[in-house]
């Protein structure tokens, strides 16, 4: 009697788990892209197509466990209409080891657009973006239907996945890789997870004192290792200029490293946890702010193979090698081949982990 007692106990907590993943599942969808279908000048990339298309062979020609990942962070808020990215975030993932790379892409470097011209890597998304919406206006036979949450707009499906294609494309080609999954994710993402794992531990290395009220952005942070809220993990991630002056000014370097900084802090901050079912209602809360190439089938497949697994000390944070050279920030070919061989390499970089 006590063993099927316990049978019932068993299958009721299983059935609770198996309709809370489906829920999960479900609000999943929606956070699905079609990148198979954006509005771009194909003259334009005919090279660039073949490009990729030689990668993919190699790909399909030894086949590797270990895969790419890009997170654009868009500022669509209410306070800021603009379409060029604010954070671009590579990550090279080897399950292999348990471990990620993370990269942070200066958003002023210099890169390479479809017409040959130079541009900062921020305004790719924004280029891609604005091509489709000129061309759906002379050819609306382009346009799905679809629509897509955009902050408080919906916009055509087309426009973001334009975008989406076009940051990814030019990343791809900048550090010749092929990236297997791209999410686009806004600020709120970020607040939202913080607040729902209960704040984030982090050691902040200065003081920064900064108000944008044009972006509603009102910074008051102190040194020392703290508890950090959601806003104030926003604050922490995004901070560039300080009230004080230039002297006391981030570049973007650093800032990338605080971004990743806090990453790691989020990351063992959910395994701290130690529940599966738990680390399933972060995903939810995540994909409310999240649109992404990878099927909701995926996404719940990797939580459930990777968490637990990777940790703080298993998250590399690589350095970007740039200087700043007005308007742009110039990465030498030297410097670059020695980014590249580091990001590509399936064994931990030389310094410790972040």
């Amino acid at each position: 009697m006590r063993i099927n007692r316990l049978y019932i106990v068993l299958l009721v907590g299983l059935l609770l788990l198996a309709a809370g993943c489906f829920a999960v599942y479900k609000h999943m969808s929606d956070t699905t892209i079609n990148l198979n279908n954006p509005i771009l000048d194909r003259e334009m990339i005919e090279t660039a197509d073949q490009d990729e298309e030689d990668r993919l062979d190699e790909d399909l020609a030894e086949v590797q466990e270990d895969f790419y990942m890009l997170v654009i962070g868009l500022d669509h808020s209410d306070s800021h209409s603009g379409m060029n990215t604010d954070t671009l975030l590579l990550a090279h993932v080897i399950p292999q080891s348990d471990s990620v790379k993370l990269l942070s892409i200066p958003r002023d470097l210099r890169v390479t657009n479809l017409r040959g011209s130079g541009a900062k890597v921020n305004s790719m998304f924004a280029s891609g973006y604005q091509y489709a919406v000129r061309e759906a206006r002379d050819h609306p036979e382009l346009l799905s239907g679809k629509k897509v949450k955009l902050g408080s707009l919906k916009v055509a499906e087309e426009y973001i996945s334009s975008g989406m294609v076009t940051a990814r494309e030019t990343i791809e080609r900048y550090f010749n890789i092929h990236i297997d999954y791209t999410f686009l994710v806004s600020f709120e993402t970020l607040t939202s997870l913080v607040d729902a794992v209960g704040g984030i531990e982090v050691n902040v290395e200065r003081r920064m004192e900064y108000d944008a009220p044009s972006e509603n952005m009102y910074i008051r942070l102190y040194p020392g290792l703290q508890v950090l809220d959601g806003e104030q993990a926003l604050q922490y991630a995004r901070f560039r200029k300080d009230n004080r002056g230039e002297a006391y000014h981030s570049n973007d370097f650093e800032r990338g490293l605080r971004q990743q900084q806090v990453i790691g802090a989020l990351v063992d901050k959910l395994n701290s946890w130690n529940s599966l079912p738990k680390a399933f209602e972060i995903v939810d809360i995540v994909t409310s702010n999240l649109k992404t190439d990878m099927a909701p089938g995926t996404m719940l497949s990797m939580v459930r193979a990777y968490y637990g697994k990777m940790n703080k000390d298993n998250i590399y944070s690589l350095s970007f090698p740039g200087e700043w050279q007005s308007p742009f920030v110039i990465v030498d070919d030297e410097n670059l081949e020695t980014l590249v061989e580091q990001l590509t390499s399936l064994t931990p970089p030389l310094e410790s982990a972040s």
